[in-house]
């Protein structure tokens, strides 16, 4: 991704910043805005702020032990120092760039394969099946907030197309996934296609034969991925409960963030806050997924529509993105930096030492 690119995503995102901004203005006030944030006591804010913060490290720390085990069980050898640095690279790609449950994906494959230098059908495997796991555990919580939404709430019939959008894009992704995954002839036939709608434009610079003997040796080392996960039951149970936690410590910080604002009646809305967490990841992580600024927007419209209060929940939605959001760009961006120095370095020391 270049830099203009790069520029471009965060233009965009900040401006989804402000219209979010501007939505709290009309909706909630400045004034009782204003009114929040005096009354915070700074101790107590202090405290539970940062344990949010820790939750949200300790969560991408989870998440990165569940796709280590999937890579460690097909002997794909990369570590959890680097496999933790690759996944808060590859959540950085996703936020950054709207295309989410591919370009971060390829990302991380991409440094694995950098890194290790192993099977690309091996590293693929490993991402997709740690991207079924995690698009389960979601989509899982979604359904079941959603249908006790539905059931307790007079809903708007809009929330209810993007309940049903976000669960429709999450389940054709896991099943497409599932397919290709198991069926060796429809990926191929999947992979010939590109290649043939491609070739014509690059028929000189191309020799479609070759990519096409390599893509098919890298389909059957992918489904031999595949097949030694379905034989190791354990190791996919121990990914599995990884990425549970992993996102249940996603779900504190919303609760914690809540208790870092004043506001202890939290501890009664439990549902209440499964359904605008479930429905906020969902969202973001489907390919169906909502722009900067609507997601914030739909969050604190769900607060409100459970009987948040107004101020409160603008608040708490802005304090709660500032962590899940721009926390990640941040140190994304900073691992990335400190990525490319690395390895500039490193080309810099094998240029002096030959």
């Amino acid at each position: 991704m270049d830099k203009s690119s790069l520029v471009k995503s965060i233009i965009f995102m900040i401006s989804g910043f402000v219209v979010f901004l501007l939505y709290l203005y009309f909706v909630a006030g400045i004034e009782n805005m204003m009114s929040v944030f005096r009354e915070i006591d700074f101790y107590n804010y202090s405290l539970y702020y940062t344990l949010a913060i820790v939750a949200m490290i300790l969560s991408v720390l989870l998440y990165s032990m569940s796709w280590n085990a999937l890579m460690s069980s097909i002997s794909v050898k990369v570590g959890l120092k680097k496999t933790f640095l690759y996944c808060w690279l590859g959540n950085f790609v996703d936020l950054v760039i709207p295309f989410e449950t591919v370009s971060g994906e390829i990302t991380k494959a991409y440094l694995v394969y950098r890194e290790t230098n192993d099977q690309p059908g091996k590293v693929i495997a490993s991402v997709i099946a740690h991207r079924i796991l995690t698009t389960s555990i979601v989509l899982s919580s979604l359904v079941v907030s959603s249908l006790l939404l539905i059931n307790k709430y007079n809903i708007d019939v809009k929330i209810l197309y993007l309940l049903l959008a976000t669960i429709f894009g999450s389940l054709a992704l896991i099943i497409g996934l599932i397919l290709l995954s198991l069926k060796v002839g429809a990926a191929e036939k999947i992979v010939d296609l590109l290649l043939n709608f491609i070739a014509p434009m690059f028929r000189e610079r191309l020799n479609v034969l070759s990519i096409k003997e390599k893509a098919h040796l890298n389909l059957l080392q992918f489904h031999d991925g595949f097949k030694l996960f379905s034989r190791r039951k354990r190791i996919l149970l121990s990914a599995a409960t990884c990425s549970f936690f992993a996102w249940l410590l996603h779900l504190s910080v919303y609760f914690l963030v809540f208790y870092a604002l004043g506001f202890d009646k939290v501890f009664v809305k439990v549902y209440e806050m499964a359904v605008v967490y479930s429905i906020s990841v969902a969202v973001q992580s489907t390919p169906i997924a909502l722009p900067t600024g609507l997601v914030e927007i739909a969050m604190t419209s769900l607060y409100i529509l459970f009987g948040f209060p107004t101020a409160i929940s603008g608040a708490a939605t802005l304090f709660i993105r500032v962590i899940t959001f721009w926390l990640q760009i941040i140190v994304g961006y900073v691992i990335s930096q400190w990525i490319g120095v690395k390895n500039l370095l490193a080309q810099r020391y094998k240029s002096t030492s030959t």
